[in-house]
This record gives C-alpha cells, structure tokens and sequence, in this order.
C-alpha cells in the first residue's frame, strides 16, 4: 500500500509539472457582454480547450492584466473555477469581470481602426490536478483583427 500511495503522489506530481503543454486552446468561440460601464465589464468568454492529462485539470479564481498595443487596458478577474475533463475536448463558457484602466475606451478604438490589433494577457494564475496546485506565469500575446470582435464600431 505504501508503494502504491508513493507512486500514485509521484505520478501526480509528474503530472502537475508542466500544467501548461498538456492543456491546449483549440479556439475562441466570442464573448457575450452582461454589464458594460466606464467602471466593469462583465462578460461570458466561450472556448475549447483540449485536456492531454488523463486526469482533470482544475483552475483556480485568479487575476490577469490585459494589454492592447502595449498599453493596460484593465485587469481581467477570474471569479469562479474552472475543471477542464481528463483526456478530451471541452467547451467552457468562463464568467469574467474587467476593471478598466483610465482611457481604456480611446485605446480601444484606435486598435480597432486598425486592420491588426496585438493583445497581450499575463498573470499568475493557480492551476492544479488533484489536491496539488501549482501557481505560474503565462504571458500569451496574439495579433487579431479587431473587425472580427468589434464588427460595428463606428468610424468618424
């Protein structure tokens, strides 16, 4: 039985090393705006992610800056956790609050009169399998075309 609890702990540490190559995004699948002031941004982000682990991967509620161009639109608020199912593909709709920066709106719309827009999120957030969590960094930036998230921005 000891054997077994040691190599059942080594596993999941193992396993709980590197969180971040297993767990893969798929894709974004768009957000739907619940609130929208100068103060919050509430909103549901859709994705599919792909869980490699045969084990599932639980996330903690954490916090992330966002940027656009370089420059801090706001902080992003994960205010619930999120289980991504062992060995498969899972759609998650995660409830997210933003608090913007000063500005946000102005720099908001000059990336979206460009035809390419760079977004950048960083954090900590605590990630884990089981019962053992491990926090670490991520800092993922893309370039989007903000036609495709902000179809309708007027033009003046």
């Amino acid at each position: 039985m000891k054997i077994g609890g040691s190599l059942f702990i080594l596993l999941t540490l193992a396993a709980c090393k590197s969180i971040q190559e297993p767990v893969e995004l798929i894709s974004f699948d768009g957000t739907q705006i619940e609130q929208f002031s100068g103060q919050l941004v509430k909103f549901k982000a859709s994705f599919h992610i792909q869980n490699k682990l045969w084990v599932p991967v639980k996330m903690k509620p954490g916090s992330f800056e966002l940027f656009v161009d370089q420059q801090k639109i706001g902080n992003l608020y994960l205010d619930s956790s999120i289980k991504i199912r062992g060995h498969r593909e899972s759609e998650l709709t995660v409830p997210m609050r933003m608090i913007p920066e000063p500005g946000f709106i102005t720099t908001v719309y000059k990336a979206a009169k460009k035809p390419i827009a760079n977004v950048k999120i960083s954090g900590f957030p605590k990630a884990g399998v089981l019962f053992i969590y491990k926090t670490f960094p991520i800092s993922k930036e893309a370039q989007i075309e903000p036609a495709q998230f902000i179809p309708f921005i007027p033009t003046f």
